[in-house]
């Protein structure tokens, strides 16, 4: 049976048909068919109501398409499982097989079924079956059946069954899709508690580095300001020092002054008496024989000579008073 399903799909795709293995849309290859049929129905067809049953098959589906069944008796009433590989040709106007493997080629609607299962009972009726036209109610084909003696078998869910477990089965995704919301809702809390947490270490980090250079700020500030109150104190104390020499200074001056308005009252003196003295030296020299005049000469120069260097300091401290007050 496998090779036959791998010779017919081999012929599918010789003939342009594709086969997509990406996932959920996979193409079916080849699907069960399942038909059954009640003990009073197959009365008088034992022998051949299952051929006639795959007779009908394959005129409906392809001959080709067929490629197996077997026949299941384990169940209340006997039935039988077909294999199905749903190749769809189509012939071209050229005269060429374009080959499909689609289900929807064969079940595109329930609709569609339903006629499936009407021809079926048509076909097997005039075929001298003894069996109904019409489709039993939705709810037997879906929930159970009614054997021979009339007793219902439930082997289903009925509609409203299928309905309230539907409609339940929508409000566990309702509910679901809440509590995942809530989890999402919960993990954008916790990583904005984490940022904000983040931030915050950050922040103190930030806090404590600034206070750790506030307090060597602080610390310098208290060294320069030691420093400073020394430099002012050796400021101060040059300044008295300064003070002292400048009281020392101004007193000098005074007693320079005082000299050189004793050495000018001197030297006015001699010039006025320069004449007479000079005559009388050379007077008394003539007499004494001693050159008075010239020794007085001498010794003036000499004076002279050290009252120019007396000035010469004079104006020195003058200037360095007259500095020293601007």
């Amino acid at each position: 049976m496998a090779n036959s399903i791998n010779q017919r799909i081999q012929y599918a795709k010789e003939h342009g048909a594709r086969i997509s293995t990406k996932g959920q849309n996979d193409t079916v290859i080849a699907r069960p068919l399942i038909l059954q049929l009640d003990e009073e129905s197959i009365q008088g067809h034992e022998d051949t109501w299952a051929w006639d049953l795959i007779q009908i098959l394959e005129d409906m589906f392809g001959k080709e398409n067929i490629l197996g069944f077997s026949v299941h008796r384990d169940e209340t009433n006997v039935h039988i499982h077909v294999l199905f590989v749903p190749c769809y040709e189509e012939k071209k106007t050229n005269g060429k097989v374009k080959c499909t493997l689609s289900q929807t080629k064969f079940f595109r609607n329930p609709k569609q079924l339903a006629g499936m299962h009407k021809h079926i009972r048509k076909e097997l009726l005039d075929n001298g079956y003894k069996i109904e036209k019409d489709n039993k109610p939705i709810e037997q084909q879906l929930a159970g059946y009614y054997d021979k003696h009339g007793v219902w078998h439930q082997q289903g869910l009925t509609p409203d069954q299928l309905k309230e477990i539907t409609n339940r089965h929508k409000e566990l995704n309702e509910k679901e899709r809440e509590i995942m919301l809530s989890k999402e809702e919960l993990d954008i809390l916790a990583k904005a508690m984490e940022d904000v947490q983040e931030k915050a270490q950050a922040t103190q980090e930030n806090l404590e580095n600034n206070m750790r250079i506030f307090e060597c700020q602080q610390a310098d500030f208290e060294n320069e300001k030691a420093t400073l109150h020394t430099q002012m104190q050796t400021v101060l104390a040059e300044k008295e020092k300064l003070n002292k020499m400048r009281k020392e200074t101004d007193e000098m001056l005074e007693k320079v002054y005082s000299v050189s308005d004793m050495c000018s009252k001197m030297i006015e003196e001699e010039h006025n008496l320069n004449k007479d003295f000079l005559d009388f030296l050379d007077k008394l020299g003539r007499q004494t024989n001693i050159p008075l005049r010239q020794n007085v000469e001498k010794l003036f120069k000499q004076f002279d000579r050290e009252r120019m260097k007396s000035l010469l300091l004079l104006n020195v401290l003058t200037y360095v008073n007259v500095q020293w007050m601007m």
